[in-house]
């Protein structure tokens, strides 16, 4: 019988349960064994895979640090190593048995995936991309699954995930632990702080004048994202939605319109107003739209870059600069109001879901079963939304908002977007992989989308205006841009402080009938001579209620478009 190495416990082959204890000889490994798994200590696996996160998983914050230092190898010498020391801090957190390896493999594995978003595509890992991945559908999630992400994952998170199962981890006894482990965390926090204030002045210039380089950092950026994303649900989970607009009625021009008045307000997803042919673009990417009266907004901009956050800010009454999730979630929003005012209200989706603004109603998703025409590709294009409103044109009986939820310019399939039909800008891009596709594919295909998306509303607008059973208007405004590979940039949800035009500028269009502007004494004339003047997601919550009539005391003339538009009904 041969006791185990006394003063120590480890963590491998041998259970942490079993370390002090006698073991039998055959028990134990052989000495003429071929190969025998090497033993390290808990701070020597800490350091190699610090190291490893810092060099392989940090490109992005490496080339970001060197560009705002450029010249000075001494000052990015010294941030990298307090950044070094901070990787390695936050390991030393989680040195303890039985978590230490566990979450060491999960850090591994999140910042490889992190890393190639960041690399590849220019996106940044912050809350409200953790919020965008944790509200996307399972089939806009395989979408984003590419070859090259699964390769690189396999090669950089998992591989190197489980080499670190590989050696004997040897812990000291508790009674050491209980000091080394906290003089540890002291000791790399304290050399964290040193080498920051070797010249604290400008790296607190650095991190407060260029967000982006923290934001880049792995695995610190995921980790205080994913907290942060956590804190705000636990936030909103308890909150309990304050009425809105309760003393809202319709108005004498709503109530006088002798129809049912339907107003069709399509949210579409990723349009950017660079490419939308209404703006100026040098494509005619909206020629349906062009020749049938709508009014334009070119200068419109989103609330957020991506669907979690600006849809949601489209149907509340906050402003873009007074918005945040836990107060949407605390306030009713656009569609409650409508509701008080005795308006039907329904919503359709062809995306990734009512990002909860219909909680309170309802709503439903369109699938193969509802047009299996406009889904025979496996996804539903927006050619069902069409449909739809064909059937609704027939079976309307009440004043009603339709708010359709459009799959639009959704990336990075975009050919995905619209039937073959619609490919008029050629050579097209037919792959999630953007590095395998020129600029003008890129482009080319985005348009193509866009091009698609008139015709949609065109269709709509057609017929609405074929039809004399309900008095109708249309709305389409898109949720946030996109980037197409400037300045590094593909895709969208970018930090708002950070986010390029592409992201932020969004197409804003409306369409009223002739019997819309007879009835509700609403002039697509007087609206166009407000076309000039920038617009924004603010505008879309008082706009429709003064679409619909609705008078109310939190409808704000100063955001309603139609305000100083209406005349007495015809």
């Amino acid at each position: 019988m041969v006791p185990t190495r006394p003063g120590t416990i480890r963590d491998g082959s041998i259970p942490f349960s079993q370390s002090l204890v006698i073991m039998p000889l055959s028990a134990q490994p052989s000495r003429n064994s071929l190969w025998r798994r090497p033993e390290i200590g808990p701070l020597a696996l800490n350091v190699a895979v610090a190291t490893y996160l810092l060099v392989l998983c940090n490109t992005t914050f490496w080339r970001k640090l060197g560009k705002i230092f450029a010249g000075d190898p001494g000052h990015v010498m010294l941030f990298g190593a307090a950044v070094a020391m901070l990787t390695l801090f936050t390991l030393m957190v989680f040195t303890v048995p039985r978590l230490h390896r566990p979450v060491l493999a999960l850090l591994i594995l999140v910042s490889s995936a992190a890393a190639y978003h960041q690399d590849r595509l220019g996106i940044v890992i912050d809350r409200e991309m953790v919020q965008n991945i944790m509200r996307t559908s399972v089939s806009e999630s395989k979408q984003l699954l590419s070859p090259s992400l699964v390769i690189h994952v396999l090669l950089t998170g998992v591989l190197p995930a489980l080499l670190i199962f590989v050696p004997r981890l040897r812990y000291p006894r508790l009674r050491h632990v209980l000091w080394r482990w906290p003089l540890s965390l002291a000791l790399t926090f304290a050399l964290f702080a040193g080498f920051l204030f070797t010249d604290f002045k400008a790296f607190s210039a650095a991190i407060r004048e260029h967000r982006d380089l923290m934001a880049a950092y792995q695995p610190g950026a995921t980790i205080a994202a994913v907290t942060r994303y956590a804190k705000q649900e636990l936030r909103a989970q308890n909150i309990k939605a304050t009425p809105l607009g309760t003393d809202a009625t319709k108005g004498p021009r709503l109530t006088r319109a002798g129809k049912p008045v339907l107003t069709v307000v399509f949210a579409g997803e990723t349009a950017r107003a660079q490419n939308f042919g209404l703006n100026g673009y040098a494509r005619d990417t909206t020629p349906g739209l062009r020749t049938r009266n709508v009014v334009n907004f070119p200068d419109a901009s989103s609330c957020g870059t991506s669907t979690a956050v600006s849809l949601p800010c489209m149907f509340s009454n906050l402003t873009m600069d007074g918005y945040s999730h836990t107060k949407f979630v605390g306030t009713e929003n656009l569609l409650d109001v409508l509701t008080h005012a005795g308006i039907k209200v329904e919503w359709w989706d062809n995306n990734t879901g009512d990002q909860t603004i219909a909680k309170r109603l309802g709503w439903t998703r369109i699938d193969k079963n509802f047009d299996p025409a406009a889904c025979a590709e496996g996804e539903c294009t927006d050619q069902a939304l069409v449909t739809l409103i064909d059937q609704k044109l027939k079976t309307i009986t009440e004043d009603t908002v339709l708010v359709l939820h459009m799959i639009g310019s959704h990336g990075p399939s975009y050919y995905q977007r619209y039937p073959r039909a619609f490919a008029q800008f050629k050579p097209e891009c037919t792959t999630t992989e953007f590095t395998q596709c020129t600029p003008e594919q890129i482009t080319n295909t985005y348009d193509n989308t866009i091009l698609f998306t008139d015709h949609v509303l065109s269709q709509a607008i057609d017929l609405m205006q074929a039809q004399d059973r309900v008095v109708p208007a249309l709305l389409f405004m898109s949720d946030h841009g996109e980037s197409l590979g400037e300045n590094g940039l593909y895709l969208h949800a970018a930090p708002r402080f950070m986010a390029p035009e592409t992201q932020t500028k969004v197409p804003f269009v409306m369409w009223l009938s002739p019997l819309y502007q007879r009835s509700m004494g609403i002039t697509a004339d007087c609206l166009q001579g407000k076309t000039s003047q920038p617009v924004s997601h603010d505008n879309l919550f008082h706009t429709v209620l003064g679409l619909m009539d609705v008078q109310t005391t939190v409808r704000n003339p100063d955001l309603d478009l139609t305000a100083g538009c209406t005349a007495a009904a015809g």
